[in-house]
């Protein structure tokens, strides 16, 4: 059996809303999934009209498993995914992935969530913790629910749900890079089944988080986003700082160049985009989730040079050849994908906390067993403590104003209710402005925070634990999220009361190599 016919096996007993996705992962076939994006600028019933050709060949080519359904991508005020979802599984009678992205979330809304989802008979989902909020006013607090706690929730609200994360493996300086790694430890500790990259062109990083995930033994499946790229995109991409895209000068000049072509460099960018989607399944992905094919015209396109690829392309060694001639500029030479002075796992790791960074941390570590732990002074601090009820009431509030005056100058401290820092190398995590406590979200750039007014908190907390020898711990404590009704509360009397965020830490068979 070749290449093409082992990529079109059917699912046994296809009915309607067969879940081909779960099907493919669990038998090990190689699958596609096609992105539709809902817009609060489009009228959902004349979009799934516009697609009907495509509808079709969801239904009718096995090697698709289904749509995804973004969430929130044009507008912060994009119509709900589950809703489009739903319409089309009916109409492609395929279950789709939908997406779900916390931003400006909490756990109530992952419920109401759940449970539509739950009405509407849809399996699948993809937790994201979210981009930056687009039409958030200057200074508003916003809150995002993170992807960690959330796929805990769904697999304790609904363990049949077939739960996707989200990895960026494009990120070029250790500390950035690493903690995404590390992070994914934590989703799949949660629960996650399978882990859907960020849209990339390096596939050097395609295969560094597959080598990761062999090493770390996670033993989930991996499916690359993948999208076909014009320079006008592309463009489009830069100027607007799409959040964790990388598309290098170097690459958006040859795109430029393909721009002078008759057809404005489509058929040049339709064949890098089929070569990607047969080096993925030479890089050992389960599958492709596919960006930017919008009608049966463009998927007719991808169809004829994915086939007439892979018969061109029988081994790695030749895929890797024609992938090399298709970033190459006519003139000689070759786009690079990553940006100058890459990071990559193979490289030496040489980041390291500063001296005031590793001073305060170990400061910190022995407060907090002094006063908070097993020390004199938690045995009496206790003691007056814990009687202080309710949250919110008057002694609350005067112990409140208390915690924030020390602790907002040292710590930038928002008086959560649930102070994590013990959890988080004494860095709180509402300094980060998406109050993420389990690692970073995919927006960072050069250690950059996707707001890019501070450096990224977890970059910080990477070298910290690494200094510190507590690495493990960006890797298997799981931090829980702050409920709302909690904050602007004290911390210190549910503390000594045992109140406190619960950690649940997880075991990998192979201990990290730090």
């Amino acid at each position: 059996m070749n290449m093409t016919e082992s990529m079109l096996v059917s699912p046994p007993d296809a009915l309607v809303n067969v879940n081909a996705i779960r099907h493919a992962l669990t038998s090990a076939q190689f699958f596609w999934t096609l992105e539709f994006v809902p817009s609060v600028d489009k009228v959902l019933r004349d979009e799934l009209n516009k697609i009907e050709g495509l509808l079709a060949s969801v239904k009718n080519y096995p090697l698709i498993a289904g749509f995804s359904v973004s969430d929130r991508v044009h507008s912060d005020r994009d119509p709900d995914p589950v809703t489009a979802a739903s319409h089309l599984a009916m109409r492609s009678g395929k279950q789709p992935l939908v997406h779900w992205s916390g931003k400006g979330r909490d756990i109530m809304d992952l419920h109401k969530s759940i449970a539509r989802m739950g009405d509407m008979e849809l399996e699948n989902m993809l937790l994201l913790t979210g981009d930056k909020l687009k039409e958030a006013a200057p200074g508003d607090r916003h809150r995002y629910l993170e992807s960690v706690p959330a796929v805990e929730e769904v697999k304790r609200f609904n363990p049949n749900l077939l739960v996707a994360v989200a990895l960026n493996p494009f990120k070029y300086r250790e500390e950035d890079c690493m903690a995404q790694y590390l992070k994914l430890g934590k989703k799949v500790g949660a629960g996650a089944d399978y882990v859907v990259t960020q849209i990339g062109f390096d596939n050097a990083k395609y295969q560094e988080a597959r080598d990761w995930v062999e090493k770390r033994n996670y033993q989930v499946p991996l499916v690359a986003n993948l999208m076909p790229m014009l320079a006008k995109r592309a463009r489009y991409m830069r100027k607007h700082q799409l959040a964790g895209v990388t598309v290098t000068d170097s690459f958006l000049a040859l795109l430029e160049e393909e721009e002078k072509l008759p057809d404005q460099g489509v058929g040049r960018s339709m064949r890098r985009f089929a070569l990607q989607i047969i080096g993925m399944r030479f890089l050992g992905y389960a599958g492709v989730q596919l960006t930017g094919i919008h009608t049966s015209k463009q998927f007719a396109h991808l169809q004829s040079q994915v086939a007439e690829l892979n018969d061109f392309c029988k081994d790695e060694n030749t895929w890797r050849q024609a992938w090399q001639e298709c970033m190459s500029f006519p003139q000689g030479g070759m786009a690079e994908t990553a940006p100058p002075r890459a990071w990559y796992l193979s490289g030496q790791r040489v980041a390291h906390a500063s001296v005031s960074e590793r001073l305060k941390y170990r400061i910190m570590e022995h407060t907090h067993d002094f006063m908070f732990s097993n020390g004199p002074g938690a045995w009496l601090f206790g003691k007056l403590m814990r009687p202080i009820r309710p949250r919110h009431g008057k002694l609350d509030h005067a112990v409140e104003r208390f915690e924030r005056m020390v602790k907002s100058p040292l710590f930038g401290c928002e008086t959560c209710g649930m102070c994590r820092l013990a959890a988080t190398q004494y860095v709180c995590p509402e300094t980060c402005p998406k109050g993420l406590a389990n690692g970073p979200c995919g927006g960072t750039i050069e250690n950059l925070c996707e707001f890019r007014d501070r450096e990224c908190i977890h970059s910080v907390k990477y070298r910290i634990a690494k200094d510190a020898g507590v690495l493990d711990q960006l890797e298997t404590w799981l931090v829980p999220a702050v409920p709302k009704e909690i904050r602007h509360s004290s911390s210190y009397p549910p503390h000594f009361r045992g109140e406190g965020p619960e950690i649940r830490v997880v075991q990998f068979k192979k201990p990290l190599n730090k």
